[in-house]
């Protein structure tokens, strides 16, 4: 993925955003040294353990283990695949972005186009909202639902005129085509195939961001009390829109979602707005559908625990159980604020008052608690048929709960709630878990058998001798050049710092070795990259120079020697070998003693490298 970009961009990119301003514009760090710390976004601590370290432009927690350079944390906070952490940095900056064009991004010229038409047509819909004649029925609506023109300015509400082609003669004014706008989904052909319609017409128009807060598509209300029209009308998916992967009001909430420690999760574009206004900007909402596993996998970059606050009907609490899926599989801790009847967030938070509403959030119970109250309303929980069906649906949630902890207690209350042994709720589980057992397709336990026999081969603990040769490699150009011509990669072995070794030495023979800080970006494996990013995290070793690298050298000769050493012993010990191949291996054996001879001990002893088998 680099090489779509010119590296000397993408080093002007680098060079660029400090990683301090840059990390420093999502959340407050602290001087500590000479470094600045934080409490780490990526994981719940109470105390600070993300280092970001200005010379070296590298961030890493020692807590979580995450780590990199700018780029890697724009992909990692925002979600962002390389090329979009690059535009986000270049725009930051006033950077140019030189592609080499490739086929792996045949859009690219496409998308950009399409992020330009979005935030063109929000700003149509909005003056059209607040200067038309015709926009009056939207205005109408707004102020009987206390929605105030500051509220619409900062949301950029809007209103689609009530016209069939209204916003294709626009866009045309604009040198948009319609064939354009109907990618964007604004638009629609005809079913003859002559000519295109707006998609949106006579409805008062919400734009949906990304994450980075780029209008991507629109959500439109209806405005009458028609019953041949949907209540909304929304974008249907397009090369910028994904509505499974997008969240309205995240870009607003990301930064109150991580200082709260949660999110607030509603069901409509009215009920978050009116959350936001009344105080509460860690409240995002689904677009146009329940929540699914990307947005679990979203929320849980921000927070680990989500409050679901859904409509107090009949179809409100059922979302809530679809809702809770995902986030219960990825991990999420869940509570539910139930809402009065006849109430939802909106209508709530301007009869009742913020404050009301914030109690309720706070006093949420568990997801747990709540479907277990929910199931009891359902079912007789004093009747035997009642019982049954409420512990198998809860054991279900159990056995799919990863912490032993909340399972205990989750069990614990469905006991005491069904008046039975907590045992017996165990034997429910077990139960259920010996028929999924069952259930599943015989080449399982196939795939369980080759997984076993043989054993996995452990990945060998890094070596200290090719750790501090890395390290080394790292602090000092020289000694790059000195491994380069001196090392045999036959005496690695393939742990994480040999691995990186190759690659540094890969990089300078085939002159893109560019320093420590340029190669992060072309480390593709989770581990390699964290793995470096905590050596250049380290203070510099005590042994340095090149001779401390020649005993480091040294030490990696012995211990191949000595592995081939025992190879060849063992081959001459077999019991049906030739004289003359024993001859052979005898002073193949003689020949690696005397180089054993010949390597430094008394230098490899000063710096305390041992052999390791």
């Amino acid at each position: 993925m680099p090489g779509l970009i010119a590296d000397h961009i993408l080093e002007q990119i680098r060079q660029n955003n400090d990683i301090v301003e840059v990390i420093g514009s999502y959340f407050p760090l602290k001087r500590a040294g000479a470094n600045f710390r934080a409490l780490c976004p990526f994981h719940k601590e109470k105390t600070p353990s993300f280092n970001v370290n200005p010379q070296k432009q590298i961030w890493h927690c020692f807590g979580c283990g995450a780590g990199g350079d700018v780029f890697t944390f724009v992909m990692k906070y925002e979600n962002l695949d390389f090329i979009s952490a690059v535009r986000r940095l270049a725009e930051r900056t006033g950077v140019r972005l030189e592609f080499e064009e490739t086929a792996s991004e045949p859009n690219r010229d496409q998308k950009e186009l399409l992020f330009k038409l979005h935030e063109q047509v929000a700003g149509f819909f909005h003056q059209t909202l607040l200067k038309e004649k015709s926009a009056e029925p939207a205005r109408a609506y707004l102020k009987k639902r206390g929605i105030t023109a500051d509220v619409v300015k900062r949301w950029r509400l809007g209103y689609s005129p009530d016209a069939w082609d209204a916003l294709i003669q626009w866009a045309a004014s604009r040198k948009f085509s319609a064939e354009l706008l109907e990618t964007a989904g604004l638009a629609l052909r005809r079913e003859r195939g002559d000519g295109f319609y707006d998609r949106f017409r006579g409805r008062l128009m919400f734009p949906i961001c990304d994450e980075q807060g780029r209008v991507v598509a629109f959500s439109g209300r209806i405005l009458t009390d028609a019953k041949d029209q949907p209540k909304y009308v929304n974008s249907p998916e397009t090369p910028i829109f994904q509505k499974g992967k997008i969240l309205f009001a995240l870009d607003k909430a990301k930064r109150a979602i991580l200082d709260e420690r949660f999110a607030i999760v509603c069901e409509g574009q009215v009920d978050t707005i009116s959350c936001h206004e009344a105080g509460m900007t860690n409240v995002v909402a689904p677009q146009g559908t329940a929540l699914t596993e990307q947005h679990a996998r979203i929320l849980k970059r921000y927070a680990e625990e989500v409050v679901l606050m859904f409509d107090a009907d009949a179809a409100g609490q059922n979302a809530v159980v679809r809702s809770a899926e995902p986030l219960w599989e990825a991990g999420l801790v869940i509570r539910v604020a139930v809402l009065p009847r006849g109430h939802d967030p909106d209508s709530f938070v301007k009869e009742m008052g913020a404050e009301k509403l914030k109690n309720l959030i706070t006093k949420a119970p568990s997801f747990f608690v709540y479907l277990l109250e929910r199931l009891s309303e359902q079912h007789d929980p004093r009747s035997d048929s009642g019982k049954l069906q409420i512990a198998r649906h809860l054991a279900d949630w159990l056995v799919r709960t990863p912490s032993p902890i909340l399972r205990s207690t989750y069990a614990q209350q469905t006991a005491v709630r069904l008046a039975v042994p907590e045992d017996a709720v165990w034997q429910e589980v077990r139960r259920l878990q010996a028929g999924r057992r069952i259930e599943r397709p015989s080449n399982d336990s196939e795939c369980a058998a080759t997984d076993s026999s043989p054993a996995k081969t452990e990945r060998p603990s890094p070596l200290l001798a090719e750790t501090l040769l890395l390290r080394l490699m790292l602090t000092d150009e020289r000694i790059v050049d000195v491994v380069v011509a001196r090392l045999d990669r036959a005496w690695l072995i393939q742990n994480v710092p040999g691995k990186l070794i190759g690659h540094i030495l890969d990089l300078r023979i085939g002159k893109c070795w560019h320093g420590a800080d340029a190669v992060l970006g072309q480390i593709s494996d989770d581990e390699e990259r964290r793995f470096w990013v905590e050596l250049m995290m380290l203070p510099q070793p005590k042994a340095t120079g090149v001779q401390a690298a020649i005993n480091c050298l040294a030490a990696l000769e012995k211990r191949a020697l000595e592995r081939q050493l025992r190879e060849l012993c063992t081959q001459l010990a077999h019991p049906e070998l030739t004289e003359s191949a024993m001859v052979t291996l005898k002073q193949q054996i003689l020949d690696l003693r005397r180089k054993l001879d010949h390597i430094a001990r008394p230098s490899m002893d000063k710096t305390k490298l041992v052999s390791h088998s």
